[in-house]
């Protein structure tokens, strides 16, 4: 099968689960900006605080996923559900502390990430009700990295996208009070989010293991994990969950100072965000695929193979990420608009929106190159060194400076976090010529 095909056979599930999740998001920040900025901002804010929980949880699939793809490559079909198994022991571990400080101490939460008290009493209800996301969502993140790594992609891509309608119904019902029922605005985005979530957990397990699918669990495989196996899986996984928290806290204290900035400006960046995660959908996509592609190489032990997969995946990424990035941004000023905000606030949005989409080859870039390729080599504390040093070391340092110490305007506060992209890429690159990440990691002795 040639590359492209089967590139395109990888991608393309992908690509839809992304752009549905994204669209959901864009759709949900919509029906929440009808409300107003605080709303949208409280909505943002208890997002960020998920958004550590999730990346952990992507953090420890993609992390997995090494294992599962190289595993899938050299058909031993045992070993991946052992590495689920210890993948849902992990995801449970690291929930109960997200799942606490939400459902119980959700005010104190918020207070680290705001001062403003409106935003706090709009954001407590929405937080509890994400909080009891936590659980299902966790086991369904586990089983959809199972199915993208083993070519079952559009299974993962149906259920998705099933999830995520019914999400976006269920928002507007809530949210603006259809059918007879009261309109709960931001608590009925959080509602209709749990409701969703149980829905997606069902249909996961029920796929799993009606259709007898790869990673399908029985206790013997909880039982036969050994001292061996989880060492050889932490060693690998660790570094890529704690480059996502790294990352993730680096992303939330960007969002703090934006916070202490002023209200308006967390609210056009959360405007932003919404629109550049859509259009980051696709190029991450290609990102993932090439990890499962590469991974799979890699456990055959193809390692020419993986390299030439390596290359054109490079070439791809850059073509799309000037096209995408040049499309949104036609089409931004015509989104933005619906947004029932201040002018003020709109404009701000447009304005970071079209410089962060100028720098989007080389945001893009980073992501293929830390989660396309070398995680699927294990070299994965590299990656982290890298990005937790560039984020801690130059972005949120530059940014708290130039934006709570010298008071500049917002454009140049954001233009921070953007010189800390250019820097990781020149140092990854570097890294990727030398392909310390072509190994297979399977057959290992650790």
């Amino acid at each position: 099968m040639s590359f492209y095909k089967r590139m395109f056979l990888v991608a393309i599930p992908l690509t839809i689960q992304q752009l549905i999740f994204s669209s959901v998001n864009l759709l949900d920040t919509l029906m929440i900006g009808q409300l107003s900025e605080v709303a949208i901002a409280a909505v943002g804010l208890s997002n960020q605080f998920y958004f550590v929980y999730n990346l952990l949880l992507f953090g420890l699939s993609s992390g997995g996923a090494i294992f599962i793809a190289q595993y899938w490559g050299a058909k031993e079909s045992g070993s991946i559900s052992k590495t689920t198994a210890l993948m849902l022991m992990v995801a449970f571990l690291f929930l109960f502390p997200f799942f606490i400080l939400a459902v119980f101490f959700p005010s104190l939460t918020l207070r680290l990430f705001t001062p403003d008290p409106q935003v706090i009493q709009l954001a407590v209800g929405y937080m509890q009700m994400i909080g009891f996301t936590l659980l299902p969502a966790a086991i369904s993140y586990v089983f959809y990295s199972v199915l993208r790594s083993t070519e079952h992609a559009f299974a993962a891509m149906a259920f998705s996208a099933i999830t995520m309608c019914l999400n976006a119904f269920l928002n507007w019902v809530f949210i603006f009070g259809l059918f007879g029922l009261p309109a709960l605005g931001v608590f009925g985005a959080g509602l209709a989010t749990l409701i969703a979530r149980l829905v997606e957990f069902c249909l996961v397990v029920a796929i799993v293991y009606g259709k007898k699918m790869p990673g399908k669990l029985a206790f013997i495989h909880f039982k036969s994990l050994t001292r061996a196996f989880f060492k050889r899986f932490m060693v690998y996984v660790l570094p890529a969950m704690g480059n996502e928290f790294s990352w993730s806290m680096g992303i939330t204290l960007y969002a703090v100072i934006y916070s202490h900035i002023s209200t308006d400006v967390l609210a056009a960046h959360r405007m932003m965000n919404s629109i550049e995660n859509f259009t980051f959908a696709f190029l991450f996509s290609i990102a993932n695929a090439t990890a499962i592609i590469v991974g799979q190489e890699l456990g055959k032990k193809q390692f020419n193979e993986a390299i030439a997969v390596a290359k054109k995946s490079i070439r791809i990424n850059f073509i799309l990420s000037l096209i995408t990035g040049l499309t949104v941004f036609v089409f931004s000023n015509w989104i933005l608009s619906v947004y029932n905000v201040k002018p003020e606030v709109r404009g701000l949005a447009y304005l970071i929106l079209g410089l962060s989409l100028l720098f989007l080859p080389v945001k893009s870039l980073n992501a293929l190159l830390v989660v396309g390729i070398f995680r699927a080599g294990g070299d994965t504390k590299y990656t982290l060194f890298v990005e937790g040093g560039t984020l801690w070391i130059i972005g949120v340092p530059l940014t708290a400076f130039v934006g709570l110490i010298l008071r500049a305007p917002f454009i140049w506060v954001f233009s921070m976090s953007l010189i800390e992209e250019v820097m990781k890429v020149l140092i990854l690159s570097i890294r990727y010529r030398k392909r310390i990440w072509v190994r297979n990691v399977i057959s290992e002795n650790i």
